[in-house]
């Protein structure tokens, strides 16, 4: 052999090296890419001066993964905890009070976290207990006998990029007088990106 087909040989050699290597790399990484999403809560009553609402967990569904231990009706179940699971993405709160009725044509945090970009379909909050107080004064435990609010709404997370949702809950259909007390099951009035 010539130097010249040796020096061919050894470049060729290197160049299968380097794109094997390559392609290696891009076949077995994970994506590690983040964006972050923020949660905010609104609503004004008319009648109570006081909406006291304790939210504990506030995640969101990543599009493509499987959700079978998400239950079919509006309890809480065993996937309703601090943890990831599956296409599910808890996002860090902890345990929060936030009175509704001080949110009147303004909104509060509610929750906020990074998680992989891409496109998620569905978010879950928690209701815990509320409390409430009427215009003339007298206070009220409410009953929740269905904690979970299920949104489903797509939306998207860009890298290193924010979005914002504010979830307005319909507290004229969510408030409940019943013979027995008052109860809250928590309904969507309109949930805004931006």
């Amino acid at each position: 052999m010539t130097p010249k087909w040796i020096a061919l040989l050894a470049l060729g050699v290197t160049a299968i090296v380097i794109l094997g290597g390559a392609g290696a790399y891009l076949l077995t990484r994970e994506d590690t890419a983040t964006g972050r999403v923020v949660i905010n809560v609104k609503d004004a009553p008319a009648g109570w001066t006081h909406i006291n609402v304790t939210f504990s967990i506030v995640k969101i569904h990543q599009a493509g993964f499987d959700d079978e231990n998400e239950t079919d009706d509006n309890s809480t179940d065993q996937n309703d905890t601090a943890k990831d699971d599956g296409g599910w993405h808890v996002l860090g709160m902890g345990e929060r009070t936030l009175d509704l009725a001080a949110l009147v044509n303004v909104s509060e945090l509610l929750a906020a976290g990074n998680v992989s970009v891409g496109k998620y379909t569905q978010i879950r909050i928690v209701v815990e207990s509320v409390t409430g107080t009427l215009e003339n004064g007298t206070l009220v435990d409410f009953r929740v006998p269905s904690g979970v609010l299920k949104i489903i709404r797509p939306f998207t997370i860009e890298e290193d990029q924010t979005t914002s949702l504010t979830v307005d809950i319909d507290l004229s259909k969510s408030i409940v007088e019943q013979k027995d007390g008052w109860a809250f099951r928590p309904v969507l009035g309109s949930i805004v990106e931006g």
